[in-house]
């Protein structure tokens, strides 16, 4: 094991539940790259981050999440909450204004169902989804100052994730479309192969021919019922997302 000294260099930034897992799986396991072992490292949004601390000091307490540093060229870590909190954009621009941002997005719709089920099963959620979509606004205005685990920013944000422009943009207004790149799930789990060989190119990686086997990570959603009018609502909602979503 050696000292992480250089800065890390490379982020999957988003979406939750947009199959950020299974990308950071599969660029782990190329040898040009040091993926720290820890899915969600969550070092900009900790509720204990200091923005006051020296980029110095950042870096000491972020090279503990890559324990697995061998000199390798490439360093990322995998947190899709950065694409969501309104001041990691900021944060990570200072830490390192060079850092290259993966986006890989999902169907907005499908998103907010497969984060509730992932709150229901927590038991972190048990409201009906429509009862938690009409509840959302009022739960994250309550949280709005809240930044802890339990907040509801992180976990009943079902709808307001989705606003995926928005969020894209706080990243364009700091960094050249050069360093983001932005995917849709779907082709990732379609065009595996070609998928990661643009990441590859994106990220500047030489040997773009080692290719993991394409596999599910943690995608056994089970459908639940939406009302028919409800999802014309949802649509409706997300009408113009959906549109930049497929536009990708």
């Amino acid at each position: 094991m050696s000292l992480l000294t250089t800065r890390v260099n490379f982020l999957i930034v988003g979406t939750q539940k947009g199959g950020t897992t299974a990308l950071a799986n599969f660029l782990s396991q190329h040898p040009e790259i040091c993926f720290a072992p820890q899915k969600e490292v969550h070092f900009f949004d900790s509720p204990q981050f200091q923005d006051s601390t020296t980029v110095e000091e950042w870096q000491k307490n972020y090279s503990q999440a890559f324990p697995n540093y061998q000199n390798q060229t490439l360093i990322g870590e995998a947190t899709p909450i950065y694409m969501y909190w309104p001041q990691i954009a900021q944060r990570i621009h200072r830490y390192n204004s060079n850092m290259k941002l993966i986006f890989l997005l999902r169907n907005p719709i499908e998103r907010a169902i497969s984060h509730y089920r992932m709150e229901s099963q927590r038991g972190n959620e048990t409201l009906s989804f429509g009862q938690a979509c009409f509840t959302e606004p009022f739960r994250l205005f309550q949280d709005r100052n809240n930044l802890s685990e339990t907040s509801s920013l992180r976990r009943h944000s079902y709808l307001h994730r989705g606003f995926y422009r928005k969020q894209v943009e706080q990243f364009r207004r700091l960094f050249p479309d050069s360093q983001i790149l932005i995917l849709k799930n779907e082709d990732l789990l379609n065009h595996h192969d070609i998928i990661l060989k643009k990441i590859y190119h994106f990220l500047a990686v030489k040997d773009d021919s080692f290719i993991p086997k394409s596999e599910i990570i943690f995608s056994h959603d089970q459908e639940i019922s939406i009302n028919p009018c409800f999802k014309k609502i949802l649509q409706f909602i997300f009408k113009k997302e959906i549109a930049y979503y497929q536009n990708l």
